[in-house]
């Protein structure tokens, strides 16, 4: 059984009467890549300030590698990097002296580090080019870069590819997935680019208005997703005998409530439809169902636009 790298029960946070945090529940195992999927103001950013103790909970626990208590909670901390927003580097020194700076403010011993830290983001060649003429594909690398160089068994990223350019988001999509098959590192990641997220998450956290509105794997959200025509019929052990006996169908799945999913014939609907009611079943509604992330997400909070 892997190890839960990260437990949240009940955490929540309240601003006077507003509840930027509803009672939020999350379980992160080791070697995971959970998206934390919301709009702007979801709650997101505030739930990563609660875990690195930048913002005090009102209520609810968190647990960090099995450790409960502040002060074991303030060990753990130490297994994790951080980047909540990019953060303060010197405009007029190069991405190893910015590095190099930080390091020796947090006590890090060895400048291998420094290097380490450069070569897994991308960095290591860039030489004695400033920050300031960096691109912000490559300043959002840097903090990844300060994140890292404490190696992190559990890396909590908040919106990191927001404003980056298709190239950027890829650079930094492939540093987080080498992270994680190579090192086993745990990453939490908020955003609200669904169609990125869908390309790294193994799991995912929905959240609105302070509420998770639900945890899914990235496997049982894809088979949710999956193309298919969704038969609602009177007679679900009949319709499948059909489909495999006259349509030679075998991509298909029974629900409660007398539904099939059928995943083959998709081109064929009208066809699919005649010989159900040719073999005596009947039909009340018939449609075409899929979705990506971006859908699903919307349909899940009523179809407001998210920002």
């Amino acid at each position: 059984m892997s190890e839960i790298v990260l437990a949240l029960r009940g955490l929540t946070k309240r601003y006077g009467n507003h509840l930027a945090v509803d009672h939020v529940d999350l379980s992160l195992e080791q070697g995971q890549i959970y998206g934390l999927v919301g709009r702007n103001g979801a709650g997101k950013t505030t739930i990563i300030r609660m875990i690195t103790a930048q913002t005090i909970p009102t209520d609810g626990e968190i647990e960090l590698f099995g450790a409960t208590g502040e002060r074991e909670l303030g060990q753990m901390r130490q297994r994790t990097g951080v980047m909540v927003e990019t953060p303060s580097f010197y405009p007029y020194l190069t991405a190893r002296e910015n590095l190099e700076y930080y390091r020796l403010q947090r006590g890090i011993p060895g400048r291998h580090v420094t290097e380490e830290a450069l070569e897994d983001v991308g960095l290591a060649g860039t030489g004695k080019k400033k920050f300031k003429n960096f691109s912000l594909g490559m300043k959002q690398r840097l903090g990844l870069a300060l994140a890292l160089m404490n190696r992190p068994d559990l890396l909590l990223l908040d919106e990191p590819i927001n404003g980056l350019d298709p190239e950027g988001i890829v650079e930094f999509r492939n540093i987080l997935l080498d992270l994680c098959r190579q090192r086993q590192t745990t990453i939490l990641i908020s955003s609200h680019i669904l169609s990125e997220l869908s390309n790294l998450a193994t799991c995912y956290g929905f959240i609105d208005n302070g509420l998770m509105l639900e945890q899914i794997t990235a496997k049982a959200l894809e088979t949710k997703c999956r193309a298919c025509i969704e038969l609602h019929v009177d007679d679900a052990a009949k319709a499948s005998l059909v489909l495999e006996r006259d349509l030679e169908v075998r991509d298909y799945e029974v629900l409660p409530g007398n539904v099939i999913r059928l995943y083959d014939c998709l081109d064929r609907p009208e066809q699919v439809t005649r010989a159900l009611v040719e073999g005596g079943v009947s039909l009340g509604g018939v449609e075409g169902r899929g979705a990506n992330l971006e859908d699903y997400f919307l349909s899940m909070i009523g179809g407001a636009r998210h920002g």
